[in-house]
Parts: C-alpha cells; sequence; structure tokens
C-alpha cells in the first residue's frame, strides 16, 4: 500500500503561514485591517495540528503495514527536512549581526543577545520563556515553533513506538490534559507557552482525524453522507473564529480558547477526509504555494524587516498595502528558489529510510 496524498493540506498550510505573514506586518491604525492581523499566533497552532495529524498517520501507516517503527528512518526523514534550512537560517541570523556591526548598518536592537549553541540545540523557545522577551534579530523570532515541532518529532516518535493502537486514544486524551494543566501553571506564574508541553494538546487534536481515518473507516464513511454545503459552512465558520478569538479580551476566552480552536481544526481536517469532502486541488496556486511553506515562514521576517529598515534609512514612505504585497511576492520568490536549489537537495535524500 501507498501512503495516501492529503489534497487541501498545502493550502491549509499556506492559509496558516499568511496569518503569521499579517501579523508580523506593520499595524495600519485602521481597526478594519488591524482586525485581521492578530491571528498570527493562531497560525502557528494550525501548523501544530496539521503535523500532528501527518506524523501520527506516518507512523502509525508504517505501524500497521510492517507491524514495526523505524525510529531511525522517521528520525532521519525529519532530519533532512528541517536542519539545512534550520541551520542556514542560524548561519544567517548570526552572520548578518557581523555585517551589521561591521557597516554600521542601522537596526532595532530589541529582544535578548541569542545565544549560538542554544540557538543550535532548538533551546530558543526556553531562553524565551525564561527571558520573557524573543531574541534581537530575523528570524530566530519565529524559531521557537520549530523547536516545538522537534521536540514534538521526538516525544511522539518514541510514544507511539512504544504503546499499542489501541491505546493511543489515552495517549491522546493525557496530552490534551497535561497541555490544559501546564498552560494554567504556566498562566500563575506569567510564563509565555511556548514548549512542547504547552502545545502537545495541538498535536493531540491533529492526531485524532489521523487515528479515525486509519482505523475508523466506518466513521469516515458516514461522515462523507454529509452535505458537503454543511462542511464548507463549518470550514468559514472555523475562519470566522480564527480572526475573531484574538480580537477579543477574555481571561476565561484565552484559557479555553486552545481546546474551541483545536476541535475546530480537527473537525477542518476530517471534512478533507474521504467521499463528498472539501478538496482544494493540487493544481491550485494557493496549494502550489503551500509547497514553499517552511521556507515562507523563516524568510518572511527577514524580507519584512529589511523593507522596514531600508524604507526608514532612506525616508521612503511605503503604504501598508504595498509594503504587504512587496515583501510577500519577494518572500514567495525567494522560498521558492530556497526549496528547488537547497533544500530539494535534500528532500532526494529521504527515499534511502524507508
Amino acid at each position: 500500500m501507498l501512503r495516501k496524498h492529503f489534497h487541501t493540506f498545502d493550502a491549509l498550510r499556506f492559509f496558516s503561514f499568511l496569518l503569521v505573514f499579517l501579523l508580523h506586518l506593520p499595524k495600519t491604525g485602521n481597526p478594519y485591517i488591524d482586525f485581521f492581523l492578530k491571528s498570527g499566533g493562531i497560525g502557528v497552532s494550525f501548523f501544530f495540528v496539521l503535523s500532528g495529524f501527518l506524523i501520527t498517520y506516518i507512523i502509525l501507516y508504517e505501524k500497521g503495514n510492517t507491524n514495526r517503527v523505524s525510529l531511525k528512518n522517521f528520525f532521519a526523514r525529519r532530519i533532512l527536512r528541517i536542519w539545512p534550512l534550520f541551520y542556514a537560517m542560524i548561519f544567517f541570523a548570526f552572520a548578518s549581526q557581523y555585517v551589521i556591526d561591521a557597516f554600521n548598518i542601522p537596526h532595532n536592537n530589541e529582544g535578548y543577545d541569542p545565544n549560538l549553541l542554544v540557538s543550535m540545540l532548538f533551546g530558543e523557545n526556553y531562553k524565551m520563556m525564561l527571558s520573557g522577551t524573543f531574541p534581537d534579530g530575523a528570524p530566530l523570532r519565529v524559531m521557537w515553533s520549530l523547536c516545538v515541532e522537534e521536540h514534538f518529532y521526538i516525544l511522539w516518535g518514541i510514544s507511539l513506538y512504544l504503546i499499542s493502537v489501541k491505546k493511543i486514544p489515552y495517549l491522546i486524551i493525557c496530552s490534551i490534559v497535561i497541555a490544559n494543566i501546564t498552560r494554567l501553571v504556566y498562566s500563575y506564574f506569567d510564563i509565555a507557552s511556548l514548549d512542547v508541553f504547552s502545545n502537545i494538546d495541538y498535536f493531540a487534536f491533529g492526531a485524532i482525524p489521523a487515528y479515525i481515518f486509519l482505523y475508523k473507516e466506518g466513521l469516515i464513511n458516514r461522515l462523507g453522507k454529509f452535505p458537503l454545503y454543511l462542511k464548507y459552512t463549518a470550514f468559514f465558520i472555523t475562519i470566522a473564529v480564527v480572526f475573531t478569538i484574538p480580537n477579543l479580551s477574555s481571561s476565561t476566552l484565552n484559557y479555553f480558547s486552545p481546546s474551541i480552536l483545536g476541535i475546530l481544526f480537527s473537525i477542518t481536517l476530517l471534512f478533507t477526509l474521504g467521499a463528498n469532502s472539501i478538496h482544494i486541488k493540487d493544481d491550485f496556486w494557493v496549494s502550489k504555494l503551500g509547497a514553499y511553506t517552511y521556507g515562507l515562514y523563516l524568510y518572511h521576517s527577514i524580507v519584512i524587516l529589511f523593507f522596514i529598515q531600508f524604507s526608514n534609512y532612506f525616508n521612503v514612505n511605503l503604504s501598508w498595502a504595498v509594503l504587504a504585497v512587496v515583501t510577500l511576492l519577494i518572500t514567495i520568490i525567494i522560498s521558492s528558489a530556497s526549496y528547488h536549489i537547497f533544500e530539494k537537495q535534500f528532500l532526494k535524500l529521504k527515499k534511502h529510510f524507508y
């Protein structure tokens, strides 16, 4: 059996990236525009849900078809996907500081001075939690989520390797409980929820549709009988919630919003599976751009910061719309080139680890 390719997922990835991209643009002062610029954190959460689905599916698929899981091959494939661009960006972040200092280029000196060893060992998220701020320089500020992803691969890979399939629902439930307790503790001590334990429920919510897809075929068939307009209605309600929640101020809502969003994201993924499902074609431009999401996520903050500094240095008044369009297009061009010229050379090696 060949592993299934999940249509629509690349388009969902690109949508998640757009949320992060909009968050990092300057605020306009226009309440109608700024309403849509606050959901970047939710975009990252959706990345976690998608990752939870795909990693769970990949491991359980292998376990179901071979009665074993090769952690060596699993980690090797993850390394080939994540590490090359991750370490290239770390090199850029630290090298750029020397260039900026050598040529006295003006820049915003905000946040803590990054530590090379911490960054290389996927510890940026814990450094941010301990310091209560972010690292100085792009793209290190967005790399905390990659640290969480990397810690999730280790934790989830070993967990699914050790436990039987019938115990996976317990793992999912425990993960959701642990995340809620952890966030409650962090909130009490005013610590940012930037580690794997405070975000593990997002991955678990992604694991739910993966488990159902593999082991609950009857449920998938029943979902296939749902009217398509209801599925799209649920999808657009989810989008509305994504943009609305960050604009509401409520401590109770803030605490329960991860569970609300996790449930909605899990349902969204379920509605892309089976017959009569939400379908965004792979050859649609949004889906094609979704293939570059990893690069888009890492490069966009560099491009945005460069244009902001450029406009300030040369006293060029760029409108928000021009800044948004130009930086998005340049980010797409750079990410596409990065994928085909650099990242793809490592991805070709994944065929040796199946």
